[in-house]
């Protein structure tokens, strides 16, 4: 495999997600759980940057406004070491990555930095990998890492890693909305929402049922606010009791349909004209203090 001598430096997005549905159907005896999921790129993005060294073997990592994701143990450097096995490429790497998606938000950003970093790496050579090795790649980065391959709407299933694009006249139909994102000022490990939600097997979802209800919303036969769902929704409630007035007031108040976006703590409204932004913050910051974080964005 060759490296193009004049690529030094490649700068790539690395784009934000949000859960339109997502159904968790049980715990598998390797310790993580089954799902189906729909998934969205949003317009919120950070910026991946790659700098090409001539230090072989090096990597470093610098992450501005998340300064405790630089070094090593950052996704992204793990997918450069991953990168340079299946390649046999050592060049030094350089990993600057601008932070805008919040951490432990449930917007998929450390596993979209990671697969913005092997695609950024693709950009040095004559002759990328393949799709398939990319795919690969990414799934042994993370169980949702794969979804970062697709631009548009996708559906996910198995632990996350099984993947494939979604398109129906009803989604095009979603392209640019608008939606409203907030989030209290403390984020959500994963591993602690899916551990809360395992301690009841009733709060898992029938596979046969999550499939039948992604059908008919591509379909057309129900309607976007049915179709959002997010079986995370029972622990986080349960635990987190602030999150329900909340939610009750933005629908009551203005027709909303608030959802947690995974495993949170973000969560985000899809709009079309209900409530004017300023009126949307106050409520929010009203509710959950100045601290909360609230940002616009759109449906890619």
């Amino acid at each position: 495999m060759k490296i193009l001598e004049a690529v030094r430096k490649v700068c790539v997005p690395s784009w934000a997600k949000i859960n339109l549905f997502l159904a968790v159907t049980g715990k598998r005896k390797d310790g993580f759980h089954d799902l189906v999921s729909v998934l969205a790129k949003i317009q919120l993005h950070d910026l991946v940057s790659l700098e090409r060294t001539n230090k072989n073997g090096e990597v470093s990592c610098f992450c501005s406004g998340a300064e405790n994701l630089n070094g090593r143990q950052n996704l992204a450097a793990k997918a450069v070491d991953l990168w340079r096995e299946e390649t046999g490429l050592d060049f030094g790497v350089r990993i600057e990555i601008t932070k805008r998606i919040p951490q432990e938000a449930g917007l998929g950003g450390g596993s979209s930095n990671a697969v913005a970093t092997l695609q950024a790496l693709n950009r040095f050579m004559e002759v990328g990998l393949s799709d398939e090795t990319l795919l690969k790649l990414s799934a042994q980065l993370g169980s949702d890492c794969p979804s970062f391959l697709s631009d548009g709407f996708c559906l996910a299933q198995g632990r996350g890693e099984l993947v494939e694009e979604i398109e129906s006249p009803f989604t095009q139909g979603f392209r640019g909305r608008e939606i409203f994102l907030f989030k209290p000022p403390i984020g959500f490990p994963t591993a602690e929402i899916y551990s809360d939600l395992a301690s009841d097997e009733e709060n898992y979802c029938s596979k046969k049922q999550a499939s039948k209800h992604i059908d008919s919303w591509l379909k057309g036969e129900i309607s976007l606010e049915c179709f959002l769902s997010n079986t995370l929704d029972q622990p986080v409630f349960k635990k987190h009791r602030y999150f329900v007035p909340l939610f009750n007031e933005l629908a009551d108040d203005f027709g909303l349909r608030p959802m947690i976006s995974g495993s949170g703590s973000c969560c985000f409204c899809i709009v079309g004209g209900q409530v004017p932004w300023q009126v949307f913050q106050s409520r929010i910051r009203r509710a959950w203090g100045n601290e909360a974080i609230t940002f616009k964005s759109y449906i890619r």
